[in-house]
Parts: structure tokens; sequence; C-alpha cells
């Protein structure tokens, strides 16, 4: 019995140290990338309105994979993870923010489970792993003093909506929506995602533009994590952006009207 109760634990710690040394593999393989100076200031967020890029912006890391494993082995059980594992090689090539990887990672993690689990999972694992990457420049100079704080995440919207708010106090969170599927008098994931098009198409413009509105309101600054595909959205919206780079933050004036 103690032996079935330890081989799980050294199971996941496998895979996290295998998916750690994947990730170090790739860094290696590709060039470190240099980001321009700026001649804009960063400007205050005391009493404004701003937009965040959760995973790269509120957290000093844009991985993914590592928050899919944490839902698969403690919301599900060590065999969801090994499937999820198995298929890393696929989000590697695509890339963990492409829509193909995400809709993959969502599918393998959330396929059959019940939402109180992926719940339970959101409220008391995920939370210490979060605040461990937390960006403390970032949430000391441009989170804490903000008035109003909007979060998007490329995550389904329940693997980070408790932490946010209930932890980070956000105001909104926009994310990706998974369907469920009622079974008798219980209710389970599909692992499909609720919207079509790749974020932040859709769903998250859509959100945005209700929030802003149509008529020319915009966020003050937005927080991003560098080559982030949610950056054109962002300027969009907000009147200017900031570019997080590990612990470094580079302001980008907007021009024009």
């Amino acid at each position: 019995m103690v032996f079935q109760n330890i081989l799980p634990k050294i199971g996941a710690h496998w895979l996290v140290n295998l998916y750690r040394s994947a990730r170090k593999l790739r860094r290696l393989q590709s060039k470190p990338s240099t980001v321009a100076a700026s001649g804009c200031t960063i400007p205050a967020a005391a009493g404004r309105t701003v937009l965040y890029d959760f995973h790269g912006g509120i957290l000093r890391s844009r991985a993914l994979f590592p928050y899919f494993m944490l839902v698969a082995f403690e919301g599900g059980s060590f065999l969801r993870a090994l499937l999820l594992l198995v298929s890393f090689p696929l989000v590697w090539i695509f890339g963990e923010h492409s829509d193909a990887s995400l809709r993959v990672m969502a599918f393998v993690t959330f396929v059959g489970l019940r939402p109180r689990d992926a719940d339970l999972v959101a409220r008391a694992i995920l939370p210490k792993f979060y605040m461990e990457k937390l960006n403390a420049e970032v949430y000391d100079r441009l989170w804490l003093p903000a008035k109003r704080k909007v979060a998007v995440t490329s995550t389904p919207k329940v693997m980070a909506e408790w932490f946010l708010k209930e932890y980070m106090a956000a105001d909104i969170v926009v994310g990706n929506e998974l369907q469920m599927i009622k079974v008798g008098r219980r209710c389970y994931f599909t692992g499909l995602l609720g919207r079509l098009g790749p974020l932040p198409a859709g769903m998250t413009e859509k959100v945005l533009r209700s929030e802003f509105g149509v008529d020319g309101g915009m966020a003050d600054v937005a927080v991003v994590g560098s080559s982030n595909p949610l950056n054109h959205l962002f300027t969009s919206y907000c009147k200017g952006h900031l570019s997080v780079c590990g612990h470094g933050l580079t302001a980008h004036c907007k021009t024009g009207p």
C-alpha cells in the first residue's frame, strides 16, 4: 500500500524533470532575443485601468505545459499525466501558445474530468506555483497601484480565474471556456474549448470590446510578455504597452491619434 502511494509521486517528479530538461534544451537551441531600449518612461499605474497578460506578464514565465500537467495529475490520474506527456512532442512542434497545442493540452487534461476536481486543483494546488513565478516588479509597480485590473490568460479560464480573483483581486479575467456535458446528475468536461478560432480573436476581443467600448474607450496600459501573440490585440485597446522580458520592463509609446 505504501509503495502504491509513493509510485505516483515518483512518476510525477520524473515527468516534471523531463519537461524541464526539454525546455532547457530548446532554449540552448534558440538564440537569445534582445529587447530594444525605449525612449518612453514606464507609466504610473496608480488610478488607471491596466490590461495584463497572465503568462509572461504577471508571471515571469510564459510556459503553459507544467500547469496542464499539474491539473492532469492532481485532478485526474497518473495515467492522464502520462498521456499528456506523450502528447508533448506535438506541443513542442507547434509551440505551447499555438491554437493546436492549446486544444491538445486542454483535451487530454480535461476530457472526462469533473468540474469540482478541476476547481479543487485551481484552489489548492495551482496558486502555490503561480505565486512562485509571480513577477515581483510587475506586481509592485503595475498591479497593486492599478484602479482596474483586466487579466487575459491563454489557458482555460478555470485554471486561472480563482487565483486571479481571490488572490490577486482582478476585476475581470478573460480566458477560454471549456464545454461540459451532463451525464445523469453529474457534469463532466468534454475537453473541447468553447470558442472558435485562435486566441485572442473571438471571445477575447468581444470581452475587451464590451469592457472598453467601441467609442474609443481604452485601457491606459497593457502589460504583455515579449514576443507574445497577444501584443497586437492589446495595442488596439491600450494607450501604451509594456513588454516584460524576464525581470525587466520596456515601455512602448503609442503613435498616432
